[in-house]
């Protein structure tokens, strides 16, 4: 059975085109350039480092800082233009420096996020739209692609504005963000409160599961009206990789059989074998065997089963099954 599913499958990566949710240049970094190549280089190799990791002084680990210091080896391409430079790093050996510096990965598959913004500016409130175009908001913008961070903001349409209010946000209601964050399908929800403070400014920040309607993390950050949404995706992100991050490598490695349920295509195998093989904790992936349209996989595992499981949970095409551990539906 598994020998006919696996030479029909073979054709599926020629006929049928797979569709993933994750961040395909996450090794390419774009930064201002100053001219001087190796100092250029180097700086988008720490950003890099920042992206992958969410910790601002992992460059600082002994390792990185060798590898830092001859950075040919894991450059796979650079270009200059318009005061820009980009930098294509080797994925495997990047992966592989971390894993020797046992620095936490947080891989490509990243969950989507939608973000309710609040704001308030001489006395007034209101919630940020995606066509919302402040300097300020392009700042955070900015950073939250450098970090690799797939956020959004709602467009804030007569659907939006129907389901929730600035005042949902500000009072930390999370019912009304819950329903209005349904449209958007993103596993993940934040809400920032920005507001003045002194001579700076505030962002408290929230971070919400969409599907078990809990409350993941929480901080405040205080910086510039121009830096503070930026300083509060840097501190999101450090939030995330800690969560979703992987140390390669860590204990000794295992295999796990996971079950997946609704399988009913080739399409949908692929896709499902596809996403598990991205996975950084993910070693290799073995189909063990079939039956109906369930799906068991042999998964070789770098690190512990609940860095993968992490992954697993957020999905957004994947649902846990209450009642069995290892055990998926496919949506």
């Amino acid at each position: 059975m598994i020998k006919k599913w696996l030479l029909i499958l073979s054709l599926a990566f020629v006929f049928f085109p797979v569709s993933a949710a994750q961040q395909s240049d996450l090794y390419r970094i774009e930064a201002s350039a100053t001219g001087d190549n190796k100092q250029d280089q180097q700086h988008a190799f720490e950003l890099l480092m920042l992206r992958l990791t969410g910790d601002a002084i992992s460059s600082s680990n002994a390792l990185v800082a060798k590898a830092k210091g001859n950075i040919n080896p894991y450059i796979q391409q650079f270009s200059f233009g318009d005061d820009i430079i980009s930098v294509l790093f080797n994925e495997s050996k990047v992966n592989q420096l971390l894993m020797q510096a046992q620095l936490r990965l947080w891989g490509k598959q990243r969950p989507n996020i939608i973000l309710w913004y609040a704001n308030e500016q001489n006395f007034n409130r209101d919630l940020l739209a995606d066509s919302s175009q402040q300097e300020w908001l392009q700042q955070s913008r900015q950073q939250a692609q450098l970090l690799g961070l797939p956020i959004r903001l709602p467009v804030m349409d007569l659907e939006d504005s129907m389901a929730v209010n600035v005042n949902d946000v500000w009072g930390g209601f999370d019912g009304p963000l819950y329903t209005a964050s349904e449209r958007y399908a993103t596993p993940l929800i934040l809400s920032f409160r920005q507001y003045p403070q002194g001579q700076s400014w505030q962002i408290q920040w929230r971070l919400l599961d969409g599907t078990s309607q809990v409350q993941l993390d929480s901080g405040q950050v205080q910086a510039s009206l121009e830096q503070v949404g930026a300083e509060a995706m840097s501190a999101v992100s450090a939030s995330l990789a800690a969560r979703y991050g992987v140390v390669l490598g860590e204990g000794e490695a295992e295999a796990s059989l996971v079950s997946f349920a609704n399988v009913t295509s080739i399409n949908k195998y692929v896709e499902l074998e596809r996403f598990l093989n991205q996975q950084p904790s993910v070693a290799s992936v073995t189909l063990h065997h079939v039956q109906h349209d369930i799906f068991t996989f042999e998964v070789q595992l770098l690190s512990p089963w609940e860095d993968l499981q992490a992954s697993l949970d957020i999905a957004p095409r994947l649902q846990a099954d209450e009642l069995r551990a290892k055990y998926y539906y496919f949506q």
